[in-house]
């Protein structure tokens, strides 16, 4: 179920989104509900830092006026979560490009008619449900007591470190207690290869490999180790994509 956050410093403007998301999910039969409605960019952010591993779907104002613009909650919300939708709803056409850089999925300018809000909710919809038609891509990695639902792009490199599994993802780091095999055993390797004991490297994410030094180089500035059994296959594999 989608969940959907609403950030502006208008309570009546809050109002009428929620009456209007409402309407929406129920005339188009959407499983969907609002998680929360604020003036308070704080409590946005605190609510992603909790919840990430949520299907988030963020609406939020650019001038929120409490010290923080929506343009910097939007960063702190991709920064925890990359999956999230962000829609801006906003009345200043002139901080799209700004907006850009936090990978919005829309930008709605104010007042925003009934029919626009339902068309960008339905095309959120869509979307989510292509990606779920990929559930056979999807990587459900647990860590404690969360579970994190990661699309193969996502992911740099795994790495066996001790009796943790920590994947390494383009948001952070994940530890959890899975075994390096069974990843292995998930994934076609050309698209992620076993190069080490320790390691198996998500292969489009490699700048360069040293093969006199035995090292995979990521675009992330990371680099990893790969085993002299492995260097030809990697070799191969690198060669073709």
């Amino acid at each position: 179920m989608q969940q959907f956050i609403i950030l502006d410093d208008d309570d009546t403007h809050n109002n009428n989104t929620k009456k209007r998301l409402e309407l929406i999910f129920k005339r188009n039969n959407l499983q969907a509900q609002i998680a929360l409605i604020t003036t308070d960019p704080n409590e946005v952010v605190n609510y992603c830092i909790k919840n990430n591993a949520k299907n988030n779907v963020y609406l939020l104002d650019v001038n929120v006026q409490k010290g923080i613009s929506g343009i910097d909650v939007a960063g702190m919300i991709r920064k925890q979560d990359a999956k999230a939708y962000i829609v801006f709803v906003s009345a200043y056409p002139e901080y799209v490009m700004s907006c850009l850089k936090t990978k919005i999925f829309d930008y709605l300018i104010k007042p925003v008619s009934l029919e626009l809000l339902e068309a960008c909710i339905k095309s959120i919809h869509t979307d989510t449900m292509k990606l779920n038609n990929q559930k056979g891509k999807v990587l459900s990695v647990k860590s404690g007591f969360e579970v994190y639902n990661l699309l193969p792009d996502e992911i740099i490199y795994f790495e066996k470190f001790g009796h943790l599994l920590i994947v390494h993802t383009i948001t952070g780091r994940i530890e959890s207690s899975d075994s390096l095999d069974s990843i292995e055993q998930k994934f076609d390797k050309m698209k992620f290869f076993r190069c080490h004991k320790s390691f198996i490297v998500n292969v489009s994410y490699i700048s360069r490999i040293d093969y006199p030094n035995s090292t995979i180089h990521l675009i992330n500035g990371e680099s990893c180790v790969v085993s002299k059994r492995c260097k030809k296959e990697l070799k191969t594999i690198c060669s073709n994509m």
